[in-house]
């Protein structure tokens, strides 16, 4: 059994709104304790969004009971289903269907409940409306002040992960004679690159979410970018292996020379993609050799493989040639990295790491 920080944080949330409701003696309590229920999102920014959005969407569900109930005291359920259709409508036609569950939640419980309260309209109304907004605005104060998301530490290990990973299926590949069995781990490396891009954007509202209490903004910008500039350097390698195992077969036939020359490169290749994460990790820029013309010696080795195959060996060209073409777009994400990299060491090395620390039990 597993505990994650947004599962005891939705059951604190909708617990606090229960008491809440309790101590003001609200009779709807299960309207505000679904609402923070459905606003606890994996990011501050997220939850943030979705309080704005569970305004708007809800006043316009209020509003619509409130003037059905002006014309029909006394609703029947093809009246509120009615009343529903327009209301899912206007929130599509709005971009506020994420807040559709709620919004048709609200409706019901003004239409029906209106009609049996001898409270006036427009007051009942209100009631349900606030209880709404207490239950998300509960839910963004516990996610923000209660073990808030630090996406910025798991990226870190994540881009970590996924670089291991294309080290070592490159490695297997080009190092060793591990024929395809080389790339039995692609699979899950592209799932932990995918994961670390949606990290990466929950980084990003993590940024904007924080962006009052963070005194010192530079750092963390900077941070970010180079984050981005990592995903890309490990996208760009992921690129040339999943290449080179779609092409296995046909790179078994190139000669022997030929292929031996492809390990080669691809060796070369890993290994300044390996420096540069070196550089970073112990934030030290003379580990990276920036002598090297990894674009010129990508396009001499084009030109190698071209000019020893036979006329007739025109498959083999056709599958060499797409293959240097991701080659060269690792190359340049490398060198994209490269560039940002010692910039910022030069300038700010004291600021592109993060320090790790202890992670509890029941953190995602």
């Amino acid at each position: 059994m597993k505990f994650g920080a947004r599962t005891i944080k939705t059951g604190l949330s909708v617990a606090i709104v229960l008491l809440i409701a309790e101590a003001f003696q609200f009779q709807q309590i299960v309207v505000p304790a679904l609402a923070a229920s459905l606003a606890l999102l994996p990011s501050v920014y997220q939850t943030g969004l979705r309080l704005i959005e569970e305004m708007k969407g809800n006043l316009i569900g209020a509003l619509l009971a409130v003037g059905s109930l002006l014309l029909t005291p006394n609703p029947t359920p093809i009246a509120i289903g009615f009343v529903i259709i327009i209301a899912i409508s206007i929130l599509l036609f709005l971009n506020l269907e994420s807040t559709t569950r709620t919004v048709i939640l609200t409706t019901i419980l003004i239409m029906e409940g209106a009609s049996q309260s001898d409270m006036p309209i427009w007051r009942f109304a209100g009631e349900r409306y606030l209880l709404i907004m207490m239950g998300v605005t509960v839910a963004l104060l516990v996610n923000a002040l209660l073990l808030p998301p630090r996406y910025e530490r798991k990226l870190e290990q994540q881009v970590t992960d996924v670089f291991q990973m294309v080290v070592r299926i490159a490695r297997l590949f080009a190092e060793t004679d591990g024929g395809r069995s080389s790339f039995e781990s692609l699979a899950d490396t592209k799932k932990m690159h995918n994961e670390s891009k949606q990290t990466y954007a929950y980084f990003e509202e993590e940024i904007k979410a924080n962006r009052w209490l963070e005194k010192k903004k530079a750092p963390i910008y900077r941070r970010a970018v180079l984050k981005s500039k990592m995903i890309e350097t490990n996208r760009a390698a992921l690129h040339v292996i999943e290449k080179l195992d779609h092409d296995f077969h046909t790179i078994e036939q190139l000669p022997t020379e030929l292929r031996d020359e492809l390990y080669r490169h691809i060796r070369h290749l890993l290994r300044r993609h390996e420096r540069l994460f070196s550089a970073y990790e112990l934030e030290n820029e003379h580990i990276i050799d920036r002598e090297e013309d990894l674009i010129h010696e990508n396009f001499d080795f084009a030109k190698l493989m071209i000019e020893k195959m036979r006329a007739e060996e025109e498959e083999l060209i056709l599958t060499v040639v797409p293959l240097v073409a991701t080659m060269t777009d690792w190359v340049k994400a490398m060198n994209e990295l490269e560039r940002y990299l010692v910039t910022e060491m030069k300038k700010h090395g004291d600021n592109l790491k993060v320090e790790p620390r202890k992670r509890w039990f029941f953190e995602d």
